[in-house]
């Protein structure tokens, strides 16, 4: 009976043992990873330190810890895509168009794909976010904040610092999910891919908690 390997939990915040598999064309994987790491832990800093109150200048604060959450879900989305994920479906995604874009919402389709491909809709979920319809909505909002690089629609009002919370406190757990859900794929691959020792009892394969 094979051994299923542990998940790893809060991988967003810490350096993680994700394995440096470069593809094939020369970029490694365990960077887009980091990359993705960094904005996040940016964006919480930038959070943290926001404040609304009396500040003439707040929609533009706003904006810079708005826009390092939109790209720490893009860089997370292709990490998703370009590593494990891509091989749960029959066709691999393009890895050069996939790497040039900026649309989260066009990342998303491939991650649902992937998901539905695994049949894992039922774990993939988090606090706002109960379904995979309701994953699109939430990535379609935050990809119209800065679609072509160069506008900018803020989807909070920065005045309302109770809005401007409940923004980051969603992405949180979305971003939260994707990292857990990057592990889960790493696990089942490996899964799947490692030397045939027989059929385990319960079937093979696993259901994982990605919440």
């Amino acid at each position: 009976m094979r051994k299923k390997p542990p998940l790893r939990r809060n991988v967003i915040l810490e350096a993680g043992p994700h394995k440096p598999t470069a593809d094939q064309h020369g970029h490694c994987q365990r960077d887009l990873f980091l990359f993705a790491q960094a904005f996040h832990k940016a964006a919480r800093a930038l959070a943290a330190a926001f404040q609304a109150d009396g500040n003439v200048f707040a929609a533009f604060d706003a904006s810079a810890v708005v826009f390092m959450y939109r790209k720490a879900l893009e860089l997370h989305l292709k990490t998703i895509v370009l590593a494990e994920g891509g091989n749960f479906l029959e066709t691999k995604p393009d890895f050069i168009s996939l790497s040039k874009t900026h649309s989260a919402s066009w990342l998303a389709q491939f991650v649902c794909q992937i998901i539905k491909a695994l049949k894992w809709e039922r774990e993939f979920r988090c606090e706002g976010v109960e379904s995979l319809d309701d994953f699109k909505a939430v990535v379609e909002e935050v990809n119209s904040i800065d679609p072509c690089l160069y506008t900018f629609r803020l989807p909070v009002d920065p005045q309302l610092q109770s809005n401007f919370r409940e923004f980051t406190k969603k992405m949180d757990a979305l971003i939260g999910l994707l990292a857990s859900t990057g592990d889960a794929l790493a696990a089942e691959w490996d899964l799947r891919t490692e030397p045939d020792t027989g059929p385990e009892p319960d079937g093979g394969g696993f259901a994982p908690t990605i919440q």
